[in-house]
C-alpha cells in the first residue's frame, strides 16, 4: 500500500521500503517484484559486513550467516528491518573508510549512507548516536558536522511532510505508541526474544563471543570496531529500558546484526573449541 502512494513520509515509518517495492514492481508486477530489492539488500547487506572484518574466514563467516535464522528467514520479505540492516551495514563501511581519511569524498558517502539510514527507520538515530560516543571527539572534527549537515539536508523533505503532518510519527513512536501498564513479561520476552534472534541456538555462542571481543587498538579497523561495539550494548540497553515502558517488538533491534556477526566473528576466529561448537 505504501509502494502505491508514494510520499516522503508514513505514519509509522520512513518511505525507504516504499521505493524498494515499488521500483521492484516497475520490474516485476507480481510478488517477485515486491520481495526483489529487500532479498538484494540482504545478499548485499552479507557482502558489506565481510567487508568489515579485519581477519577473514569465510568458512566460519557462511557458517555464522547460515546459522542466523532471521538472516534466511526475513531476507525475502518486504520490511522496513532489510534496508536498516543493509544500510547499517553501509555505514559502518563509509566510517571505516572515513576514519582512515577525513576527505571530501568520504565525508560525502557518510552524510549520504546516514541521510539512507533515516529513511529506512526511525531507529537509525541510535546507531549513529552511538557511534558518536564510541570516540566523543568526532565532535571537534569539522569533517563530521558537514557530513551531518549533508544528512540534514538530504532528509530535509521528509522532515517537511513531518512539519506539515504535525510530527505525526514522533508523536506516535515516543508518546502514543506502546505505552502501557508495566508487566515483568515484557522484559523477559525481550531478553529471551534477543537470545532467539541471532540463532535461534547459535545465539547462545553468537552474542557471548560479540560481548567478549576486544577490539585490536593495533588495527586499522579499532575505530569501527568499537563503534560497533557500542552500538550493540547501546541498542540492547536502550531496548532494554524501554521494555520496562511497554511491550518490545523482538525485531527492533535489527541492526545489531551487523555488529553481532564483525565481533562474533573476530572473536571465534581465535577459538577452535568455540568454532566446532558453533
Amino acid at each position: 500500500v505504501y509502494s502505491r502512494y508514494l510520499d516522503w513520509g508514513y505514519f509509522d515509518h520512513p518511505p525507504m521500503i516504499a521505493v524498494l517495492v515499488k521500483m521492484g514492481y516497475a520490474i516485476f508486477p507480481n510478488e517477485l517484484g515486491v520481495r526483489l530489492f529487500p532479498l538484494l539488500l540482504n545478499v548485499f547487506s552479507l557482502v558489506i559486513i565481510e567487508k568489515l572484518m579485519d581477519k577473514k574466514n569465510p568458512l566460519l563467516f557462511y557458517a555464522i550467516a547460515l546459522s542466523m535464522a532471521v538472516i534466511q528467514v526475513t531476507g525475502f520479505v518486504a520490511v522496513p528491518d532489510i534496508p536498516l540492516i543493509f544500510f547499517t551495514a553501509l555505514f559502518f563501511l563509509c566510517y571505516q573508510n572515513f576514519s582512515r581519511h577525513y576527505s571530501l569524498l568520504n565525508t560525502l558517502f557518510l552524510g549520504l549512507s546516514v541521510a539512507l539510514l533515516f529513511y529506512s527507520k526511525y531507529h537509525a538515530v541510535l546507531i549513529v548516536l552511538f557511534v558518536v560516543l564510541s570516540d566523543i571527539k568526532l565532535l571537534t572534527k569539522y569533517q563530521v558536522w558537514l557530513a551531518g549537515i549533508i544528512a540534514l539536508v538530504l532528509f530535509a523533505p521528509h522532515l517537511w511532510w513531518q512539519y506539515q503532518h504535525d510530527w505525526v510519527s514522533i508523536r506516535y513512536h515516543l508518546f502514543e505508541s506502546n505505552v502501557n501498564a508495566y508487566k515483568p513479561a515484557f522484559t523477559f520476552d525481550y531478553i529471551i526474544g534477543q537470545l532467539l534472534l541471532p540463532g535461534p541456538i547459535a545465539g547462545f555462542i553468537l552474542l557471548p563471543a560479540a560481548f567478549l571481543y576486544r577490539p585490536n587498538r593495533q588495527s586499522d579497523k579499532y575505530p569501527v570496531e568499537k563503534a560497533l561495539k557500542f552500538t550493540m550494548i547501546g541498542i540492547y540497553c536502550f531496548f532494554l529500558l524501554s521494555s520496562f515502558r511497554g511491550k518490545v517488538e523482538a525485531n527492533w533491534t535489527s541492526p545489531v546484526i551487523v555488529s553481532l556477526m564483525v565481533l562474533s566473528h573476530q572473536f571465534l576466529n581465535e577459538k577452535l573449541r568455540w568454532q566446532k561448537i558453533l
